[in-house]
Order: structure tokens, then sequence, then C-alpha cells
């Protein structure tokens, strides 16, 4: 694991619902993150038995070459899991909302699957979380992170609520406006999405690091979304992307 001050120097330079199922709540005491898949097979070696498994989002949309079928059967692999370990928690990163609903695209939107794809999100809807998970009293699961701006801008003042408490704050929200998440370009013509008004699937860790919800409290963030070459720490801030150069995943 690498453990940094700065989050924008450990980028390794590649930019690019359901919940009403579930409860947050689980009789295991573990949790198993795994970065963003992309179309990569690796998560099945890093699934664990002994865990909750939590899948932070960007299913499709590979870095390389994959053909959407092979895609679809990995996404459809996922799912299947899911159906064998109900507890398995699925979020939706970035790269699944752009087929879910009119919104930005982000980048390597597939123009030809995009059709597939959104009828395999529609068919396996009730088995996703939404966006947002609490995976213990101290720490809240997201694809991207949560700044303090988008928090206040969508919930008023924050006042020191629980991870669980913004987990269905922004899931709650997910469910009634999904595009209230959807790419943000702000005062500042944000383009890569460094702009601390970027929603839960779109922030930067490097601007996340200056905005975080949770600063000055005993919590953590817990994200994928921006490539790293490891699983890479910086005080309560941990990202997880790192499958494309190192596949692992982050256990609590």
């Amino acid at each position: 694991m690498l453990e940094t001050s700065n989050l924008k120097g450990a980028y390794n330079g590649k930019r690019y619902i359901a919940h009403k199922a579930h409860t947050n709540r689980t009789t295991m005491q573990h949790y198993n993150i795994i970065g963003d898949v992309h179309g990569r097979d690796c998560w099945q070696q890093l699934v664990k038995d002994d865990c909750v498994n939590i899948f932070v989002g960007d299913y499709f949309d590979p870095y390389t070459t994959i053909p959407g079928d092979r895609l679809l059967q990995n996404f459809e692999a996922i799912v299947a899991f899911k159906r064998a370990h109900p507890e398995t928690v699925l979020l939706y990163g970035n790269h699944d909302m752009h087929y879910m609903t009119n919104c930005v695209q982000s980048s390597r939107h597939d123009d030809a699957y995009a059709d597939t794809y959104r009828q395999a999100f529609a068919a396996a809807d009730g088995l996703f979380y939404g966006v947002a998970y609490a995976a213990d009293d101290h720490t809240l699961v997201t694809h991207a992170g949560v700044t303090r701006e988008w928090y206040e801008r969508h919930f008023g003042p924050y006042r020191g609520e629980s991870p669980q408490q913004v987990a269905e704050q922004i899931n709650a929200l997910w469910e009634r406006d999904m595009l209230a998440f959807q790419f943000d370009m702000g005062n500042f013509y944000d383009f890569d999405g460094s702009s601390p008004t970027q929603s839960p699937v779109w922030i930067r860790p490097w601007t996340l690091q200056e905005h975080d919800l949770f600063d000055g409290t005993p919590y953590r963030q817990i994200f994928g979304h921006t490539q790293m070459e490891d699983i890479t720490t910086i005080g309560n801030l941990i990202c997880v992307d790192c499958l494309g150069t190192t596949p692992k995943s982050y256990t609590l």
C-alpha cells in the first residue's frame, strides 16, 4: 500500500437503486473493497468468502480493447456472484451512470453497446445498493468520495452526520434525482472532475483531499474513480482504483 501526502502526486497519469432490498448492517465483521472493474476479470481472484465484498462501480468502458460481449459476460458474472452472495454490495460509478440516464457521457462511452449495457443495468437494478455504503461505523464507501461543498449543496450544513446517515441521504437522492450526480462544469469550467462541487461519482481525490466532508471527524472515506499505481492512503482517505496496475483489494 502506498502512503502519500499528495493524492495528485500518486495519480498514475491515466486520466481518463436499489438499496431498498438491503440493510446496511451484516453479521460479517470484515469488508473487502474492490476498485473500478472496467471489464477486468481479476475481481474473481480478489473476492473473499469471509468478507462483505464491495464493488465501487465502473463495470464497463475498459482502458484496453475488450470486446463488448466479453464485457457483458464479466458484468453478468459479477451480478451472478451477487445473487449467490447476497451480502455483496454493488455500487454505481460515473461509467455506469451514463448508460442509465441522459447525462454527460464519461470517456470511452461505448455507443455500439450502450443499449445492451442499459438493459443489463435495468435487469440487475434490484441488486445494486446505490452510490454510497457505510462499511462500518467510521467508513463511507463511494465511487469517488464526498466533498463538503457537494453535500451541503444538497443536504444543508454538515453537522457531524455518521457515514451511515450520509449514505442514506445520498442513496435517497440518487433514487429521486439521479441527475444530481452528473458532471458539473462549475464556475471554473472543470473538465476533469477537480471542482469541489463534483458529485460522489465524479470528484477527483486531490480535490477531495482539500474538501473532504469528514475533515476534522473520526470518519474516513474509501473510493476508486482515479487510477493509482497501488492502493493509496492519505490521512482518512483511501483510493482503491489500482486494478489496472496492482490487482488487489482493500480489507477492513
